[in-house]
């Protein structure tokens, strides 16, 4: 574990980011549930629609969160402006994926909140981790 130019490790920032997406998603969830009737998807071949549970959502969330620690160590070691370049890439891939729960979303209502728990959970991940991350490799 290093420490950057903010004085925290990686890892317990990582791990307070998670923790934080997993508490915004579980109340989106329930919001989400109490707002629609079913939050319905078809997954990628399927031919069924599913109801979205909240165990899925947690672990969307919790893979979020690994996925951005990763991409935050890997900018931190390679990128000469690590946290511009991790929020870049954090935004255009979160823009990217929020194209998927149009295309398996059963109604429009259910796409929409997706997007919004996609991005009440990209708030603390990219937010605190880009906190983490130095302006400048030394």
């Amino acid at each position: 574990m290093t420490t950057q130019s903010t004085g925290r490790a990686l890892l317990p920032t990582a791990g307070l980011v998670i923790v934080a997406a997993l508490v915004v998603v579980t109340v989106m969830f329930f919001v989400a549930s109490a707002a629609t009737d079913n939050l319905l998807v078809t997954p990628p071949g399927g031919d069924a629609p599913e109801e979205v549970v909240l165990g899925s959502a947690l672990f969307a969330a919790a893979a979020g969160g690994v996925v951005g620690t990763v991409l935050a160590w890997a900018m931190s070691r390679f990128a000469p402006r690590p946290r511009n370049a991790f929020v870049t890439v954090s935004v255009i891939g979160l823009a990217l994926y929020g194209i998927v729960p149009f295309t398996a979303a059963e109604e429009t209502a259910t796409a929409v909140w997706l997007n919004l728990m996609h991005l009440g959970v990209a708030i603390p991940v990219v937010g605190g981790l880009a906190k983490y991350l130095p302006e400048r490799r030394t």
